[in-house]
């Protein structure tokens, strides 16, 4: 399938079936953040028409509706070593049942754990999910400052202690500054050659 607008492919049935996987607890990881990375994705997916890079909407579509699926369990438990591939399990039988084929399936696989801590992009696709998951780092300051509290309690919840605001900037910035130090090699917007993407500036303006 040439590269099309995420609203093209929208599935009522896929997305209900993905939405039960996700818990309205809690605070940020929930299907509102899905439909956030969704609209990101459809700003990336046109930027790669810009500039003529080829890439397959569907996987992003697929892959980013399942990418933080079950997020709320305890992946470890259930025999998985990181939540991103606990996700890709619970997306496979429903994305069968779909009807996707095992090549599509495969790429999204790829994609879903593209948005693991250390992952390595290697495809479009990879690149443009992992992007539109980390897109809200970039948003207008409000936004990411009401991200960034919701983040703040959902940590505090899932793991059962309070944090002060210092502790809780000093880590962010941490992570965040990971994240920085890798350049996600898709459109101009995040990979400007210098190390100093347009995406890299609005993170730090952030921070």
């Amino acid at each position: 399938m040439s590269p099309s607008a995420l609203s093209a492919l929208r599935n009522t049935q896929l997305e209900a079936a993905a939405r039960v996987l996700y818990s309205a607890a809690l605070p940020y990881h929930n299907f509102d953040h899905i439909q956030d990375t969704l609209e990101a994705a459809e700003k990336v997916i046109e930027r790669c028409r810009e500039e003529h890079i080829r890439i397959d909407a569907e996987v992003v579509y697929y892959a980013l509706l399942f990418h933080d699926a079950g997020y709320q369990d305890d992946h470890r438990a259930r025999g998985y070593t990181t939540k991103e591939r606990y996700s890709a399990a619970l997306a496979e039988p429903i994305l069968r049942r779909h009807g996707v084929n095992s090549v599509q399936f495969d790429k999204t696989l790829a994609a879903i754990l593209a948005t693991e801590r250390d992952a390595v992009t290697v495809s479009a696709e990879q690149k443009a999910v992992r992007a539109a998951d980390l897109s809200g780092l970039a948003a207008d300051y409000p936004r990411f400052l009401e991200s960034s509290l919701k983040l703040k309690r959902e940590h505090e919840s899932l793991f059962q202690r309070a944090l002060s605001w210092d502790e809780w900037q000093t880590n962010s910035a941490a992570v965040l500054g990971h994240y920085l130090t890798q350049e996600i090699r898709l459109t101009s917007y995040f990979h400007d050659g210098s190390g100093e993407s347009s995406f890299h500036k609005a993170v730090r303006d952030n921070l």
